[in-house]
């Protein structure tokens, strides 16, 4: 009996000093040796406490760091984790830190960090009890049994495969802004928490996708998840979690924690029971993850065997991962996202184009993961280190991402732009980005997390823009992932899709113009809020129209000021900023050709005070313009315009017979002849357009006279750059309607007139409205009316006619008279010879074209000679400019010199396109024959009858109105010959 006593007293002996000698090696000898062996390799670190390591320092650093927030920065290194930064700060990056009796090494070479992804069999994953009972799954496990998982679960993320589930992310995204409708108000903004907006969108995506189930079938696994995550990091932030077994003690938390896993299991368990009877019927779509794993799993096994499956506790495991990873991930990547652009508006505009460069740097900057962690199970060499066995590492993400010496002094800054050409070369082919981890254990679902947040950012971006509430708290914490910790605080201002289209329009959109224009080698003036060079454009007009100029031909200066000013400023490569809008100015003759022959590419601008004034030909674009152009130009045949000619003749001789009764028959007089060839020109037309004299078309001319008066009054006014402005019932806009509608309804009359003559066969088509109309009937009876102009088209053609028949032949006719006054030897060789008047009008033309002007627009991204133009660019082509281009004409290029004509407009211009007074391609204006068959009759006949010079009351001023006009008239001195 005392043997056995002895035996037993002994058993117990050896056991008490097997666990006592295993206690103190777990809690002294065992830590003291790696500490040691890890000086020895050039790591230094806090020397060991007994059992609480460097716990206590620990949390009361995040204790500390958590309980305020930041002043908003992008450095949150020392808040997320403060303990790790001040360990860097005193013993270096190769430092080690104790949680509990374990030393962990941190590892911040990127060479070391590509060394350890890249071998996952030795540097493998760590794993805790506690971690179980969160998820398994692929995330945790290791070595072949990783592998095996890794390879059934592959097929689920499969790019084709995550199309298939667009569909679910877009009902998951739809349903939060349907949420958001209610909230925010359809004009102005509203504050708003999004993160659990955030949480729940992505909750419910996960639900869809993994099992084909919605968030609120789903949201029992959710909020046990949720619950469960808090109680696992209340439990790791314990001292007891260094104990050993601690998790066996039926303390109220660790039971509730059991009581949670099982619950989650079994309604997953449910899930999966329902999905594999349906597979079994044949119902069931392999669609969602869970679909996909369990049909890989089946041919698995049905292939090579039941060993080379999963089991169904397996699948357990793989689904609350899924649950985790896919929520918790995309959540803060958005979250993240939302708050930096909400700082950086700029890039908020231009994440409606591109957002792959911005994820890339808000991962950079703000990782759903700060660090890694790795344990090697013996003795291995990492670099030139050794490392002890059952050591565990911390790869740092976040510091490597936010390093200076790795991504340059704007580190810590939100710079999109580094990522441009791709993460290759941002990084530089280092190691130093690897928010989703690397090597053959880089995240399987990282294509899943980034194309359900493309989606959900590009359709919150569709709706609403957003910036940083003031109530908004900057604190970036670390739970499963990086998240905002003030969630209750963290508030966005949303405002209506009209309110960001106001914010685009008048600073986003231009500045990013501004960015691209400067890139493609063009300067200007900065963008100015709203108003642009709106100032310096109407004070320089005002200036130079305060006062004529000495007689010169050098007129670019007094016609357009802030252009010339620009083009000195700047160069030929200049734009100007017409309010929001950028105008690029193109110089180069080669440039001008290609825009005037791609037509369908470089479109005639639009404002919807153009519709006040006339639209027609003129304005309309595509096919459209083309319908028009092709039934118009029966009407500007030079046959047709010749049976014009005694209407010409007449308007001239009504002129004529007027200046006969106040020029003497012997001596001289000084006459005004603008306003006598501005109605010359409107009886012209009414004659020529309707078969009407002047005087019964006189009340559309002056009420037209009256309009153009009223809209170049609205085009100077800084209401002209506000949308919908024409619609406010202010005087002058009542004023514009009402004149509008006597307009059309005056036309409408001649019409109908027309129409009712042409039908009883009363009506000749000479006229430029008969034309038109016959040539309408004739392509509808061809063709059916599809193919015709409606009424209204009509009406507007007819608009048109009157004011670009009867602006663009007054403006020529009163410069060439003005130049011939001052030129007596050209008034002489053109009353000798026609010949002489073709020159002369060409010269004059060039020297002072009715349009200095001619504007262009594109509407998607265009490439012009060797730049690259953005979508929305206006264009200028200045007529003037080349037209008086000394580097084209020669030295004499701004004098009176139609000599220069005498072989023709291709050899003056020796090929190139510098002359265009009436534009060119395809739309070259389609009456100019029209306009100079009536200046050389109307000279023709005063040339005949009258001579003139130069009044010393005339002062020089060209102005440019509708056309280029005289500002005070022009005073001649006429003389019967």
């Amino acid at each position: 009996m005392e043997n056995f006593q002895s035996l037993v007293a002994l058993f117990c002996a050896v056991f008490v000093s097997i666990y006592t000698w295993k206690f103190l090696n777990w809690v002294w000898f065992k830590p003291k040796k790696m500490e040691k062996f890890l000086r020895r390799q050039g790591f230094n670190g806090n020397s060991y406490r007994l059992f609480m390591g460097d716990y206590k320092e620990m949390v009361a650093m995040e204790k500390e760091a958590q309980s305020k927030p930041i002043n908003f920065s992008n450095d949150i290194v020392p808040r997320v984790m403060p303990f790790i930064k001040e360990s860097v700060t005193n013993y270096g990056e190769n430092c080690f830190i104790w949680f509990g009796p374990e030393p962990t090494a941190l590892i911040s070479d990127p060479e070391m960090i590509k060394e350890i992804l890249s071998k996952n069999y030795v540097f493998q994953k760590p794993s805790h009890p506690l971690g179980k009972l969160l998820a398994e799954g692929i995330a945790a496990y290791d070595t072949d049994k990783w592998a095996k998982h890794r390879r059934l679960i592959n097929p689920a993320f499969h790019l084709e495969k995550l199309k298939n589930m667009l569909p679910s992310f877009y009902m998951s995204c739809s349903e939060m802004l349907s949420k958001w409708e209610k909230i925010v108000a359809s004009e102005g903004s509203c504050e708003l928490d999004v993160w659990p907006y955030l949480q729940t969108l992505t909750s419910d995506s996960i639900s869809r996708t993994a099992f084909g189930s919605n968030y609120e079938e789903g949201r029992n696994i959710f909020q046990l998840q949720k619950q469960l995550g808090g109680l696992v990091f209340q439990a790791i932030y314990s001292i007891t979690f260094f104990i050993p077994g601690w998790r066996f003690v039926p303390t109220k938390t660790n039971r509730r924690m059991k009581q949670i896993a099982k619950e989650i299991e079994s309604s997953i368990l449910e899930i999966i029971n329902k999905k594999m009877k349906a597979i079994e019927l044949g119902e069931g779509k392999s669609n969602d993850l869970l679909g996909i794993l369990l049909e890989s799993n089946f041919n698995e096994i049905k292939q090579n065997g039941n060993e080379f499956g999963i089991t169904m506790k397996d699948v357990i495991e793989e689904c609350k991962l899924f649950y985790i990873a896919g929520q918790e991930t995309t959540s803060s990547l958005l979250v993240w996202t939302m708050i930096l652009l909400s700082k950086h508006l700029d890039w908020q505009a231009r994440a409606r184009e591109e957002v792959t460069m911005i994820f890339h740097e808000v991962l950079r900057l703000y990782p759903p993961v700060v660090m890694l962690s790795r344990v090697i199970h013996k003795e291995t060499t990492l670099g030139h280190v050794t490392l002890p066995a059952e050591l565990q590492l911390f790869l740092p993400t976040i510091s490597l991402q936010h390093d200076p010496k790795l991504w340059g002094e704007d580190a810590k800054e939100f710079n999109p732009e580094r990522f441009n050409e791709g993460v290759s070369k941002a990084t530089r082919g280092q190691l130093s980005y690897f928010p989703f981890g690397g090597g053959p254990r880089i995240c399987i679902g990282q294509n899943f997390a980034m194309l359900e947040a493309k989606m959900a950012l590009a359709m919150i971006l569709q709706q609403y823009s957003f910036e940083l509430s003031p109530s908004y708290a900057h604190a970036p914490v670390m739970v499963l992932t990086l998240e905002p910790q003030y969630v209750a605080l963290f508030c966005a201002v949303f405002v209506s899709i009209y309110t960001w289209k106001f914010l685009n329009w008048v600073w986003f959109k231009p500045k990013k113009m501004e960015s691209f224009l400067r890139r493609q080698g063009f300067n200007g003036n900065s963008y100015r809020l709203f108003i642009g060079d709106y100032k310096e454009i109407v004070a320089m007009d005002k200036e130079a129209k305060s006062k004529p100029i000495n007689f010169s031909n050098d007129i670019v200066p007094r016609v357009m000021p802030f252009i010339k000013e620009s083009v000195t400023n700047y160069g030929e490569s200049c734009f100007m900023w017409f309010g929001p809008d950028p105008t690029a100015l193109i110089s180069d003759p080669k440039m001008i050709k290609e825009i005037f022959s791609k037509n369908y590419v470089f479109q005639k601008p639009s404002h919807p005070l153009d519709k006040l004034l006339a639209e027609g030909i003129l304005t309309y674009e595509t096919d459209k313009w083309a319908k028009h152009r092709r039934l118009i130009n029966p009407a500007f045949h030079l046959e047709k315009l010749k049976h014009m000619l005694p209407s010409f003749y007449m308007s001239c001789s009504d002129m004529l017979s007027k200046w006969e009764k106040i020029v003497p028959s012997e001596g001289s007089c000084e006459l005004d002849v603008w306003p006598y060839l501005q109605t010359l020109t409107g009886d012209a037309i009414s004659r020529t357009a309707f078969g009407s004299n002047y005087e019964e078309g006189r009340n559309i001319f002056q009420l037209q006279k009256q309009q153009v008066g009223l809209v170049l009054q609205t085009i100077k006014s800084i209401s002209i750059f506000i949308p919908g402005w024409r619609f406010v019932p202010t005087k002058t806009n009542r004023r514009m309607k009402q004149i509008a509608k006597e307009i059309e309804s005056s036309i409408l009359e001649i019409i109908n007139k027309k129409m009712k003559a042409i039908e009883l066969g009363e009506g000749k088509s000479d006229d430029l409205l008969g034309i038109l109309l016959e040539s309408n009937f004739n392509e509808i009876r061809q063709n059916g009316n599809e193919f015709g102009i409606t009424m209204k088209e009509v009406i507007e053609e007819c608009k048109l006619f009157y004011i670009a028949g009867q602006e663009t032949t007054s403006s020529l006719l009163v410069w060439t008279m003005i130049l011939l006054s001052k030129h007596l030897d050209w008034q002489a060789r053109a009353r000798e010879e026609v010949v002489q008047v073709t020159m002369i009008f060409h010269e004059v033309l060039r020297l002072y074209p009715p349009a200095i002007m001619l504007s262009r627009v594109i509407h998607k991204e265009t490439t012009l000679g060797h730049a690259t133009l953005p979508a929305e660019l206006q264009l200028l082509l200045p007529i003037i400019s080349l037209q008086h281009d000394t580097n084209l004409w020669g030295e004499d290029a701004k004098e009176f010199n139609p000599e220069r004509f005498n072989e023709g407009v291709s050899k003056a211009t020796r090929g190139q396109l510098s002359y265009f007074p009436f534009g060119g391609g395809p739309r070259i204006c389609i009456g100019q024959n029209f306009a100079m068959l009536e200046a050389k009759m109307a000279l023709a006949m005063i040339l005949q009858q009258y001579s003139f010079e130069l009044s010393p009351s005339y002062a020089h001023a060209p102005d440019m109105v509708l056309t280029l006009q005289p500002q005070y008239g022009a005073q001649l001195i006429l003389q019967h010959i």
